[in-house]
């Protein structure tokens, strides 16, 4: 959109769009430090309690990122049929129960493979997909920096919810922790949902807080279309390979982001042999480097072309992988994670499916 920005203040308020920021922000915080990589503590002692196989554990990943697949193309649909706040409301009952449902586990791998179905399925409907929606909505000329700023939320989850997993697993026993985590995560999420709007306009903004002096809404309409650069319909979309690059490319990097966030703390603990304190220092080095990053994304993501620093950031995931599996000390663990975790641009990734293939 061509709009010229105006203040983010009105009427001595900031900008509704920047509060969708913060809530969103904690929501992710959520799922990125109870889930994303909170679960890696889970591994071990779900392991050693029921004599699971790390193949049997990580399948549910597996099928979790088929489920991710699926539910993909219908989630923009289910988002407009009922709004964001009636789909992260969803979403975080299933995300809550689903760690409900683990803490009750047992030993039943069916029941197991439920439970980390719902985590997945609540996790991606409750927090990322329906967030990333409404900033992308409410927000343009700045559309870099309020995704940047919520994704600093998936650091901070890092820093503190993840750490609280590991201690929690360590000093209780990890069903104990998994019930709470269900119920925080409802008690929560719940609440920060409701501040959660789709589009600006039905409440009198334009996007990044330009001025409502319209006169209706159907006007404002017109006036966004008008400025609206030109969008590709799906099926051009798709019949560009432009599109088809970067959803491999997006593939991959998620990829490795998944399976350092599985395997990264079993592998530290028994193929290392650190200890707990060590392996939580070394969570709390990879998501302070997220955090860095992220907060650098929201300046530099506006400057540069954007293909190239994803090129950057793809090889940087090489490096971090290669470092990591040869490493064998405490500092090659380090940098393995410090790339890793400035690799970590997702706000990028989603910038670049904003901009018309073939541009």
């Amino acid at each position: 959109m061509k709009i010229v920005h105006q203040s983010l203040f009105r009427a001595r308020e900031v900008f509704y769009g920047w509060w969708i920021v913060l809530s969103g922000g904690v929501l992710l915080s959520m799922s990125s430090g109870l889930f994303n990589t909170g679960f890696g503590f889970y591994v071990r002692p779900i392991s050693q309690q029921f004599g699971w196989s790390t193949t049997v554990i990580s399948g549910a990943v597996s099928l979790s990122r088929f489920e991710g697949g699926i539910l993909g193309p219908v989630e923009g649909f289910l988002i407009q049929k009922f709004g964001t706040r009636g789909i992260i409301g969803f979403g975080l009952l299933c995300f809550g129960a689903g760690f409900i449902l683990l803490s009750e586990t047992n030993g039943s791998i069916p029941i197991y493979y439920v439970s980390f179905l719902l985590m997945s399925v609540g996790s991606t409907l409750g927090t990322w997909s329906p967030v990333m929606a409404s900033i992308n909505n409410w927000f343009d000329n700045n559309r870099t920096k309020a995704i940047s700023f919520t994704m600093v939320g998936m650091g901070l989850g890092g820093l503190f919810w993840t750490p609280l997993v590991g201690l929690s697993i360590e000093r209780f026993e990890w069903q104990q922790t998994a019930f709470v985590s269900g119920i925080i995560i409802m008690g929560i999420g719940l609440p920060l949902s409701r501040l959660v709007r789709t589009n600006p306009e039905p409440y009198g903004y334009l996007p990044d807080g330009v001025s409502d002096n319209i006169p209706s809404v159907s006007s404002r309409s017109v006036f966004l279309d008008q400025n609206r650069d030109y969008d590709y319909t799906l099926r051009e979309a798709l019949a560009t390979r432009s599109f088809w690059l970067m959803s491999w490319g997006h593939s991959l990097a998620l990829m490795t982001v998944a399976a350092i966030g599985l395997h990264l703390v079993p592998y530290l603990q028994s193929d290392l042999g650190f200890s707990i304190g060590i392996v939580i220092q070394f969570t709390l080095i990879l998501t302070f480097t997220q955090i860095l990053s992220h907060l650098l994304g929201g300046f530099y993501g506006n400057k540069f072309p954007k293909k190239y620093i994803a090129a950057i950031t793809m090889f940087g995931h090489a490096i971090a992988l290669l470092i990591l599996a040869t490493a064998v000390s405490y500092w090659q663990v380090m940098l393995a994670l410090i790339i890793q975790g400035i690799s970590w641009e997702k706000q990028l990734s989603e910038e670049i499916f904003n901009v018309c293939p073939g541009r």
